[in-house]
């Protein structure tokens, strides 16, 4: 039925259908409003997202035209790194996973410090510089011992960079460039696992964060006495509603000047 629908469409329409239909991007449509475990949307948050995912005009408060010299599209705005809304939705997601690891693993660390290569080859296009972070380092996870290394990405599905990339093709590029950074680092200096976490502003997951999440659901079943499919919906529900939040934020969130531009002088005399 789906396809026969989609012949009839263009590809812009047949993507965005792709991109609908991916597991977890309905997850805050399909549970119940239960604050306790923030699984809640204020009424514009929600007019937001539904905007968002259906490409329809943002109604309720008024939003600027412009924004850099362009139209403020829903597209620009989860693009714009001004306010640092890019930014936070990454950190929201890192978060979130930390939090969790923190629960079922030992010895979890946000943005853990690398060890200097100290002159080891590695190939070229590897982060080589002393000081690097990842997002995340934990022990335990994939086996016991062992040490694992994450760092989250958070790409817009929406942006034109985007727009003629299968959803394959868009996760596996960015899951192959984060690997090509890190993962030659970790194994060979770190001596643990790197495990790259792409997520889309429309709430899907590459197929290395997938993975992790079945790993970390399993670990939460043995750790709560939950159901195994019961703890990976709550992870699940609880990634798809950060996500919308910052995602609406986004489109409505201050992106003016710098803090303190434009200070009256007055301020400094009294």
């Amino acid at each position: 039925m789906v396809k026969g629908i989609k012949r009839r469409l263009t590809s812009e329409q047949c993507r965005n259908i792709d991109l609908l239909t991916q597991k977890g991007s309905s997850a805050f449509l399909t549970c119940l409003p239960l604050e306790q475990y923030k699984f809640h949307l204020t009424r514009q948050e929600f007019q937001d997202a539904i905007s968002v995912r259906y490409d329809l005009p943002i109604v309720g408060e008024a939003r600027p035209e412009k924004c850099c010299n362009e139209a403020n599209t829903i597209e620009h705005a989860l693009s714009c790194k001004l306010g640092g809304y890019v930014a936070l939705r990454h950190n929201n997601i890192r978060d979130y996973m930390y939090a969790e690891l923190e629960k079922t693993c030992y010895n979890t660390i946000s943005e853990p410090k690398l060890q200097p290569i100290k002159g080891r080859p590695l190939p070229d296009g590897t982060i080589v510089e002393d000081g690097a972070r990842l997002d995340i380092s934990t022990r335990g996870f994939w086996t016991p011992m062992d040490k694992a290394f994450f760092d989250v990405r958070v790409i817009n599905s929406l942006a034109k960079s985007n727009a003629n990339k299968t959803l394959k093709e868009m996760y596996e590029s960015d899951e192959r460039e984060k690997e090509k950074e890190y993962q030659h680092r970790v194994t060979e200096v770190e001596g643990g696992v790197f495990t790259p976490l792409v997520m889309t502003t429309t709430g899907g997951v590459g197929k290395e964060f997938e993975t992790m999440l079945c790993q970390l659901a399993a670990k939460k079943e043995r750790s709560t006495g939950y159901r195994y499919q019961d703890c990976k919906r709550y992870i699940r529900l609880r990634l798809s509603f950060s996500m919308v939040r910052s995602v609406t934020l986004s489109l409505r969130g201050y992106r003016g000047g710098k803090k303190g531009e434009g200070t009256s002088d007055e301020l400094y005399n009294l």
